[in-house]
């Protein structure tokens, strides 16, 4: 007997600052299975468990409609819960990121209800783990963020690099116990991890987590073995709406095994904000195409081109965008 566990990159199902209005709500109202193409879904559909790092909050259609653009960006609507339960796995979303909590305790806690009454289990809210039992394993899912979040209001599990190990408080693992972390780290637009999580992810091993299912950076970073422990330091992007770079839309899709472990990587390609296909690589080609993409000064350059899409995309703005832009140029 086997338990298949597939892990993507970060999903976030609203609109970001850059594109309210003219992203993903606006242009898959109605339509959000189609987010992904039917070769994909089956894909995911073959797992035991599917998991994935929730970068927006939640709000009923008809209230996200009235928002105006500080209170609607990175907030989906519950439609979009439609794409998640068109796969056919147990789908398991980690909210410990900082998108999650920044409308607040009251709106994280409300997407929590809205998420489970729609038969997708959360973890990341506590240091405690969402349990799964299948074919004899017993999966424990812990989630996690390390970012720094200035509207931080303790609606969900933070912690940081010197502290996490105590703040899990793990009891005894048992033997047949599988333990993963959605763990939210790292630095944005880097293809590399940095040094402070190589030292985290080594005592994540040594403290019995098997897999350790890095996200944030919004790029992929690569894959790696510590003794036992499949470390995967950032999947990057699997649906977001960071359309700016060829980098930002590319995210790993990896695809655990378990007894035996064995770990298949996939590269998930974003075209028009819709996933149209995963192309499996190696370890090694993963390393190669981390390495080719790496560049010191990458997060100012992403940060620029950032910028151009809006330049090059004039045509698309709404004022909402222009006001808000506008604004944040003459606060500098």
């Amino acid at each position: 007997m086997s338990f298949k566990i597939i892990c993507t990159g970060d999903v976030m199902l609203g609109e970001n600052v850059h594109h309210f209005k003219r992203g993903i709500v606006s242009r898959f109202d109605g339509k959000y299975p189609s987010l992904i193409s039917e070769n994909v879904r089956e894909q995911l559909s073959t797992a035991d468990m599917l998991l994935m790092n929730f970068e927006a909050s939640l709000a009923k259609d008809n209230q996200l409609k009235k928002m105006t653009i500080d209170r609607a960006v990175y907030v989906a609507p519950v439609q979009s819960l439609e794409l998640l339960k068109s796969i056919k796995s147990q789908v398991v979303v980690s909210v410990a990121n900082n998108h999650f909590g920044q409308h607040g305790t009251a709106s994280a806690k409300e997407s929590i209800k809205i998420l489970e009454s729609n038969g997708i289990l959360v973890t990341g809210k506590n240091n405690l783990p969402v349990e799964i039992e299948k074919n004899g394993f017993r999966a424990s899912i812990y989630g996690v963020s390390l970012v720094k979040d200035n509207h931080f209001e303790g609606s969900y599990f933070k912690s940081s690099y010197s502290d996490l190990i105590a703040d899990l408080k793990l009891s005894e693992k048992s033997a047949n116990e599988v333990r993963i972390i959605s763990i939210h780290w790292g630095e944005e637009y880097f293809t590399s991890e940095n040094e402070k999580q190589r030292k985290l992810a080594g005592e994540l091993s040594a403290a019995g987590f098997d897999y350790i299912i890095g996200h944030h950076p919004h790029v992929i970073q690569p894959f790696s073995k510590i003794g036992d422990s499949s470390v995967i330091y950032s999947h990057g992007n699997f649906i977001f709406d960071q359309n700016f770079s060829g980098l930002t839309q590319k995210g790993l899709v990896s695809s655990i095994s378990i007894p035996g472990g064995k770990t298949e990587l996939f590269i998930s390609q974003q075209r028009r904000f819709r996933v149209t296909g995963l192309k499996q690589v190696s370890p090694e080609q993963l390393e190669k195409f981390c390495k080719s993409a790496y560049h010191p000064k990458k997060p100012v350059m992403m940060r620029i081109r950032m910028k151009l899409e809006l330049l090059l995309k004039f045509y698309e703005l709404n004022w909402p965008i222009i006001q808000t832009f506008t604004l944040r140029m003459f606060k500098k």
